[in-house]
């Protein structure tokens, strides 16, 4: 079986030992509940207007028997103080002192720096940031991406998104997030999580493509992030997620097998 994965860049983080990646973990648990092989191929993607016409490419190229599709928060939600700088202080200054500051933030043993952190969370502070693409393109190249996968007959689609745990607590929903955030954070973070991530699980309802999200709140442990980047999973934070992706991608495969 042929599993296409569009992915983020946890995939392919050499810190994991590949056993332990999420899309390894996930396709172990598929193998074992089809009985056969599993060949997973990674895509590491961005949500650019050229994504739609990618992503026909590879599945003419790969054919896979499934499509599993991240919805990733860090597109329309993390503030890069970088990214900030560099559209502050246009494309010569500021993108030389941008491209410093993630050539810093890319070398481990100064990621994991505690002053580093803090100085970090003080630039988010003073400066600002900036998200990598709009909320508003986010959905509508998920959206066409999307529908060019459901298109492919006989392919299955599983979508995920990665925001957040929610809290499905009916007419209660949002309530936590909104009084126990500071103001800021709501109108930032989980608004356009709610927006962004609730648009395309209705999407995937219309087209009874299969969605999961990322369930109960993770406590810090099972994210794992603090031997990192804060942003990057650990081991321990990828096997979570993977068997969750698992779990996903079986009940899918099932679900497929029981209508044919």
């Amino acid at each position: 079986m042929r599993v296409l994965r569009l992915g983020n860049s946890d995939d392919t983080n050499e810190g994991v030992p590949e056993s332990a990646r999420a899309w390894f973990v996930a396709q172990q648990c598929l193998a074992e509940a089809c009985g056969e092989p599993v060949e997973t191929a990674l895509k590491a993607i961005w949500p650019g207007r050229e994504l739609p016409g990618l992503v026909d490419e590879w599945l003419d190229r790969h054919d896979p028997d499934i499509v599993f599709l991240k919805i990733t928060w860090y597109w329309y939600a993390y503030e890069s103080v970088p990214l900030r700088i560099e559209r502050l202080l246009g494309p010569i200054l500021g993108k030389r002192i941008a491209n410093a500051s993630l050539k810093a933030a890319e070398r481990p043993r100064l990621a994991r720096n505690r002053l580093f952190k803090l100085g970090r969370r003080a630039a988010h502070r003073l400066i600002d940031g900036d998200t990598p693409f709009d909320s508003r393109q986010v959905m509508e190249v998920m959206e066409a991406c999307v529908r060019r996968v459901v298109a492919r007959e006989g392919v299955l689609l599983v979508v995920k998104g990665t925001g957040d745990g929610r809290r499905a607590d009916g007419p209660l929903a949002g309530y936590f997030d909104r009084f126990t955030r500071r103001r800021i954070e709501f109108d930032r973070f989980t608004r356009r999580r709610i927006e962004v991530e609730g648009t395309i699980e209705r999407l995937c309802g219309d087209l009874h493509v299969p969605y999961v999200g990322t369930g109960r709140r993770k406590t810090d442990e099972e994210k794992d992030l603090g031997g990192g980047d804060g942003v990057h999973r650990g081991a321990r934070g990828q096997r979570n997620v993977g068997l969750q992706e698992g779990e996903a991608l079986v009940a899918a495969y099932t679900a497929s097998r029981q209508v044919v």
